[in-house]
């Protein structure tokens, strides 16, 4: 009889660890899954930004302290950054909603000044700006522009973690 418990329990013993091993394990496969989606979402999201890092979806133009009449022109536009800011929303952390406002802000006041003061060259049928000018306040503004960009691009590689990745 004594033998027979000690099986039973034994065998109980097993079961409750097997089970409980089967559901550690399953609960951190869900983890790692979310933590891959979440990762896919957000590098998607983060390429989007930097696709559309230009004045076209700058938060600029809602307020009077720049440029009335930049930014967002078509109805196209309004929408994609509205897709833009709710994915931001969803995925993003809060410093990389900050950098994106910033840049865009940049690239906004840039091309605004860029073409209100003729800082352009034209090739074909595009407007370029030139990476350096002779006007001091033009190269101010080059730079601040260069400078938001690169701030959102190495917050958004940390935050992905992407160099770490490609050491791997």
């Amino acid at each position: 009889m004594d033998q027979l418990l000690g099986v039973l329990l034994g065998g109980g013993i097993a079961l409750v660890g097997s089970s409980g091993t089967a559901w550690l394990q399953a609960r951190i496969q869900r983890k790692e899954t979310r933590a891959k989606e979440l990762w896919d979402r957000r590098s998607s999201l983060y390429l989007d930004l930097l696709t559309h890092l230009d004045g076209q979806v700058s938060f600029a133009a809602d307020s009077d302290r720049y440029l009335i009449g930049y930014g967002p022109k078509t109805a196209e536009s309004y929408q994609l950054r509205r897709q833009l800011s709710a994915r931001v929303d969803l995925f993003a952390s809060p410093e990389t909603r900050q950098l994106w406002e910033k840049s865009t802000e940049a690239a906004l006041v840039l091309h605004a000044s860029t073409i209100e003061g003729g800082h352009f060259e034209q090739h074909f049928d595009q407007l370029v700006i030139p990476e350096t000018s002779s006007d001091p306040e033009q190269q101010r503004l080059i730079d601040a522009d260069k400078h938001a960009r690169e701030q959102l691009i190495t917050h958004l590689r940390e935050e992905l973690r992407v160099d770490r990745y490609l050491s791997a």
